[in-house]
């Protein structure tokens, strides 16, 4: 407003209207005060200055100004439809359907009000008069872009997705530079398996001058879906920098985070969620998932049942149950929710490869049945999917003796898994090498120097596969035994590639201080104590602590190293037939595991060589199968603990099991997985030719 005039209020009302027009809200601000300074009952100013408010997501003084507008002009259906907006955003629906009802009444030809009484019956979960509204919209409106959006909206929830499809693309036909629905068109699509077609459409509108918030978590979707994590990771976290507020951007940086096995990072992101909107049942999943795989399982459960409250039928929780369920041995509960699931047409093929692996198969089981009809669609399954699909499908052919079909699809799954991990084979070589040029007797004899006095720790070493799970049963079953499972602290503490570049581990643990040795070693103990505070022993069975073996003997005297060795083949078959969650990234091509397998047989024979006798107890575990009692009697008398018969029972305990062998540590010990390779022998030379003819026997 000019200084050297004076103005009407319409004119001056006039000038802030254009500067909202114009993007200069600022000015248009300092102009409505103004007015309402001079004349505090112009309605139009307060209406304004609502509208602003509410575009500039202040949602707080965009109803107080428009609640002032609507007093002073109550017969205003502008005024009545734009507050209908306002109130449904902040919660308060009984008073946005009473406002949106009496704008249409008043202007039964304005669109947008039909259309904001639309949100607000939808907001109330009445579709059917929703859908009326939206439809009386578009009728006095054909190209209103709210209308057709929240038509596909309506028509996704009645779970018509080629209708919500429809509406979609015909509001961006209208209005290209509309992103809400752009957005809503590329979830559905992604809901829909049209994912060549969702990526397309986010990479065109991720090429634009504006990219929203939603556009970039939705890309990042997109990519998770693929497994390209670190690409989602930088979409997720751009969503972020776009908009700190969106719920949806954390949970998904929460699964990005947990699929790096970064789970205090993901709990961190999940909790944010949580925080933003305590009614988002993504959230509490990923919390609950977190929270279980740092230990927590009672939390676990506890957020997995509060996200099915507010989302009933969210399948990907279900499956979450069942697995807990499975892990604690509960295998009764976990085939219930596992059925609950197979209710569901977009979670069956899951629950199916998830039931198989409760049970032996027949040939008439409903399950395996389910598996052979999906085969056509195998090869269009996303790869995660795909991979578990083939393993199932796998196990249950080497049920049925089936063995050449079994390998078949384990390889299949294999090479499906190797495509969509980052994994460098040359890395284990070089750390195998690292660790036997480092650790020579007098660098351990100067991380003696270092060592902490805790009794607490066993660790059971070895390959994965190799008997470790067992070994770790037998040992949590006595009464002064707790088994905590395989835990990362040691490698985080010590080997940790952030602190030292591309340092290996022999060189960044001979690069430590005496001082710092010592509270790293004390801090382990400390975070081992933690699953079981005050045990007289926890055990601690990462297979990958073979590398620490040296370390563990020489900053750790006290506690006690179990390593486990079993016939080479059978180690390795076993690996290459089961698919790991988020580890063990060696497994999955037959040269590769087999280089895995020599590194850890160089590494276990250097500490043999340059450890004092006695340093570890070696278990064979084709010996153990033969005569339990009498290895599980020299194990307990290792670990320095007096024997306890329910050691023998160890497939009796409820502790949870969260490995590939959680289903064969709740069964007496069989013989058959002894010399199993040779079913498999004319399918593995890549691996035999690797490890050679001598170690066949080692």
């Amino acid at each position: 407003m000019s200084t050297n005039q004076t103005l009407s209020i319409s004119e001056a009302y006039s000038h802030g209207a254009k500067a909202f027009e114009a993007g200069e809200l600022k000015r248009a601000v300092n102009i409505l005060n103004q007015i309402l300074k001079a004349a505090p009952t112009y309605a139009p100013a307060h209406q304004l200055l609502g509208v602003i408010a509410f575009q500039t997501g202040q949602t707080g003084p965009a109803e107080s100004a428009m609640r002032e507008a609507t007093r002073l002009h109550p017969d205003n259906a502008g005024f009545l439809a734009n507050f209908t907006e306002v109130l449904r955003a902040n919660g308060k629906v009984d008073e946005a359907l009473k406002a949106g009802k009496r704008a249409v009444q008043l202007a039964p030809g304005n669109a947008s009000a039909h259309s904001n009484l639309g949100l607000a019956y939808y907001d109330t979960g009445d579709l059917t008069e929703a859908e009326a509204s939206q439809k009386r919209a578009l009728a006095l409106a054909p190209e209103l872009v709210a209308a057709l959006n929240n038509l596909g909206s309506i028509a996704r929830d009645n779970e018509d997705l080629a209708g919500a499809i429809s509406f979609y693309r015909q509001a961006i036909s209208v209005r290209p530079d509309s992103m809400e629905p752009v957005n809503n068109l590329i979830s559905v699509l992604i809901e829909t398996e049209a994912f060549d077609e969702a990526r397309a459409l986010a990479d065109d509108y991720l090429g634009k001058p504006y990219v929203s918030a939603e556009l970039h978590r939705n890309r990042g979707r997109l990519h998770a879906l693929y497994c390209e994590w670190d690409e989602a990771e930088r979409q997720f976290r751009n969503s972020i920098a776009t908009d700190e507020n969106k719920p949806e951007a954390y949970v998904g940086l929460a699964q990005v985070l947990t699929e790096k096995n970064l789970h205090e990072l993901a709990l961190l992101e999940a909790e944010k969620a949580q925080r933003l909107d305590p009614e988002h049942a993504p959230a509490y999943h990923y919390i609950a998932l977190c929270k279980s795989h740092l230990g927590d399982i009672e939390a676990g459960f506890a957020n997995y049942q509060k996200a099915l409250e507010l989302k009933p039928d969210f399948t990907a929780v279900i499956m979450a149950l069942g697995y807990l369920e499975m892990e604690k041995g509960n295998f009764d509960a976990a085939r219930n929710w596992f059925k609950k699931a197979a209710e569901k047409d977009s979670a069956r093929l899951n629950a199916q490869i998830a039931l198989v692996k409760l049970d032996k198969v027949t040939e008439d089981s409903a399950e395996f049945q389910g598996l052979v009809t999906a085969l056509p669609d195998a090869e269009t399954m996303l790869p995660e999917q795909s991979v578990s699909y083939h393993y199932a499908l796998g196990k249950c052919y080497e049920d049925l003796k089936h063995y050449d079909d079994a390998f078949e699809h384990f390889a299949k799954g294999a090479a499906i898994k190797r495509s969509i991990i980052d994994f460098n084979a040359d890395e284990i070589e070089e750390t195998a090498n690292d660790l036997i040029a480092r650790f020579t007797p007098s660098l351990i004899d100067r991380l003696r120097k270092s060592a902490v006095d805790s009794r607490q720790p066993i660790f059971v070493v070895g390959m994965p596969r190799s008997g470790t799970t067992l070994t770790e049963a037998i040992l949590a079953s006595h009464p002064d035994v707790f088994g905590a499972g395989e835990l990362s602290y040691l490698h985080k503490l010590f080997a940790d590639q952030l602190r030292g570049g591309n340092k290996k581990t022999g060189s960044l643990i001979e690069g430590l201080s005496d001082q710092e040795l010592t509270k790293r070693a004390q801090r382990y103990v400390q975070r081992l104590d933690a699953h079981a505070p005050g045990s007289p022993h926890i055990v601690d069975k990462m297979p990958a602590n073979f590398l620490m073996v040296g370390l563990i003997h020489a900053v750790m005297p006290n506690s006690r190293i179990v390593h486990i060795a079993r016939n080479p083949l059978d180690t390795c078959l076993s690996c290459f037939t089961r698919v790991f969650q988020r580890s063990q990234l060696h497994s999955y091509d037959q040269v590769e595991l087999g280089r895995y397998f020599n590194a850890y047989v160089r590494v276990m024979q250097h500490w043999k060589n340059v450890l004092p006798e006695g340093s570890f107890h070696t278990v064979h575990y084709e010996n153990l199968v033969d005569d339990i009692e009498f290895e599980a009697r020299e194990l307990i008398a290792y670990c320095g603990i007096e024997w306890d018969e329910n050691c023998l029972a160890f497939y009796k305990g409820k502790r949870r099991v969260r490995t590939a062998s959680v289903q064969q540590v709740r069964q007496p010990l069989y013989a058959s997985s002894k010399e199993k390779w040779r079913k498999y022998e004319r399918h593995l030379a890549p691996l035999i030719e690797t490890i050679g003819a001598s170690a066949i026997d080692w």
